[in-house]
């Protein structure tokens, strides 16, 4: 097999691979065996036709087409592994010379990694944003938490603002029904704007038992295509009206609702923990400033099947979180109005994003030669296992698994944070917000 080499534009390269006339011989009569049952010549059973009948009455030209899908397959994996290429997409197959008694040409040409050219990523200026927290930040959080914990009771009297009524309700537009408009002993919050237009206002001032006619007006940028900007009219019965009965923020509070016995006790346990969601926040804001800014300094020419690989990622994701609360994409789609394509041209810049910022992290951590020993590996695999059972050994099994069938993207994944982990300590934190 002779194999030459060819850089292109974009990020491509092409591959002229030349493989020599025994071994399309060779493929040829291995395309001759596979498929020899597919044939019918009279005289001759099913799959017994002789070579030399097949090349008289049918053509030897017939097992062309599979006898190069032989070779190609055999060979072009071992030019891109000999060549050591990092490809990012399947190869686009051209078929330079095809005869029999001839050497076998194709090209193949493929989307590669990307080169890219690193800029300034040490000692950069990198804003950081700080948040402190205060007696309102802990006030908020009480107040959140009586709010969990109310009481429901039933009013009597006319509605007002921050109630809650139980209705049934009908929508229609034209005088017909429409999807998705009705429901019987719906909660609804007055006040917090969770229903279109003014509908939750027309409600104020009325009692328990009343029939109500609402009109609306969809928003022109609502989700249903077929209920943008359009009027409608709600049928409302209020069946129920109610107010949350709050607790007194005292120690009785804390112990009912909380592990503490004093209110002081429950206000600390809260400053902790928003001190330590700031500092994790902070971490994450800085992280993120610090690989924005080193990517600003980078250049490189993502090419497109990168970009579309990452884009399907996003979606499959996306996928699994809508089924996770109880609905399909295709519903998704349906019900605000878009098709895949939004979807996809939606998620194309947070894709680009990140497609980037993995090219340029791994760049440095090669320059920097941050690598991963075993006691790393072991630790990452550890930490892993332990998400998917709380049982010892089928913990150690799991590990065990890990290490043997995902070693290479434990050890891409600790390299990546341990590159982040030294950009974050090479970069000085300028400013506070």
């Amino acid at each position: 097999m002779n194999v030459q080499l060819n850089n292109l534009e974009n990020s491509r390269v092409e591959f002229i691979i030349k493989i020599d006339k025994k071994e399309f011989s060779d493929a040829i009569q291995m395309s001759f065996k596979k498929n020899v049952s597919k044939y019918n010549i009279p005289g001759f059973r099913k799959g017994k036709i002789p070579f030399e009948i097949f090349r008289k009455m049918i053509g030897v030209e017939a097992l062309y087409n599979d006898a190069a899908n032989i070779l190609i397959e055999r060979t072009y994996k071992n030019a891109v592994e000999d060549h050591k290429v990092e490809v990012v997409d399947y190869p686009s197959i051209d078929i330079i010379n095809c005869k029999g008694g001839e050497d076998f040409e194709y090209k193949a040409t493929v989307y590669v990694k990307p080169n890219v050219v690193l800029g300034e990523y040490k000692y950069l200026d990198v804003e950081e944003v700080r948040y402190e927290v205060n007696d309102n930040d802990i006030e908020q959080e009480l107040q959140n938490l009586r709010e969990k914990n109310a009481r429901l009771i039933l009013k009597d009297g006319t509605i007002e603002n921050g109630d809650i009524v139980v209705i049934d309700f009908k929508g229609f537009i034209d005088n017909e029904p429409f999807d998705g408009g009705a429901a019987k002993d719906y909660n609804l919050v007055i006040g917090s704007n969770s229903f279109i237009d003014n509908f939750e206002d027309q409600l104020i001032g009325k009692s328990k038992g009343d029939k109500v006619d609402v009109n609306v007006v969809f928003p022109i940028d609502y989700g249903v295509d077929k209920l943008k900007g359009k009027e409608a009219k709600f049928e409302v019965n209020i069946n129920e009206i109610k107010v949350k009965e709050l607790e007194e923020l005292d120690d009785n509070f804390a112990k009912t609702y909380s592990e503490f016995s004093t209110l002081d006790e429950l206000k600390n346990s809260i400053r902790e923990k928003k001190i330590k969601d700031n500092d994790t926040k902070q971490k994450y804001e800085f992280e993120n400033s610090v690989i924005e800014k080193v990517c600003s300094n980078s250049q490189v020419d993502i090419p497109e099947p990168m970009i579309q690989s990452e884009i399907d990622r996003l979606i499959h994701d996306f996928e699994n979180k809508v089924k996770y609360q109880g609905t399909t994409l295709e519903q998704y789609c349906q019900y605000y109005g878009i098709g895949l394509d939004d979807i996809r041209n939606n998620f194309r810049d947070r894709a680009v994003k990140q497609v980037l910022s993995n090219l340029v992290i791994e760049e440095i951590s090669k320059k920097e030669n941050i690598s991963v020993n075993g006691d790393e590996l072991d630790v990452k695999a550890l930490e892993l296992a332990k998400m998917y059972s709380h049982d010892e050994e089928k913990i150690s099994s799991i590990k065990e698994s890990l290490l043997s069938s995902y070693k290479d993207s434990l050890k891409r994944d600790i390299v990546m944070s341990k590159t982040v982990e030294f950009l974050v300590n090479q970069n000085k934190k300028r400013g506070i917000k």
